[in-house]
């Protein structure tokens, strides 16, 4: 796992360097140049996140905990990572006022779906009072 994330990083430098040399003569081919590259790499991440749920799930299942509290856990996660893409998209082409606005609304729809991990730490707190 740690050679396919130097392989990206390199991969990433590389993009990075032809999107600079590239946007001095047209810049909307650089901006294309690094929103590929994201998206490639968001889609390889995304697909090692599947090992992750599986040992997630099973030392949930060990440890006696519910396993619906895992699925915000995992939402949330999956949801920053999104909002952080896009708000980074937008900066990159100079929208920090629609960047903000995206941060916000991701930050309201996260606590939204933590909702239910806090109504069951409080069920949990309220027991034990």
């Amino acid at each position: 796992m740690e050679a396919e994330l130097v392989r990206i990083a390199a991969i990433g430098i590389i993009a990075a360097i032809l999107a600079v040399i590239i946007s001095e003569k047209r810049p909307e081919l650089g901006l294309l140049l690094g929103l590929a590259f994201g998206c490639i790499a968001l889609m390889i991440a995304f697909s090692k996140a599947g090992a992750i749920v599986m040992v997630l799930e099973d030392t949930v299942n060990k440890a006696g905990i519910d396993g619906q509290l895992l699925v915000p856990v995992l939402k949330v996660t999956g949801m920053a990572y999104i909002t952080q893409f896009s708000v980074d998209a937008c900066k990159d082409v100079g929208q920090n006022s629609i960047a903000g606005k995206v941060e916000t609304v991701g930050k309201i729809m996260m606590l939204v779906v933590s909702v239910p991990i806090a109504t069951s730490l409080i069920k949990i707190i309220s027991s034990i009072i």
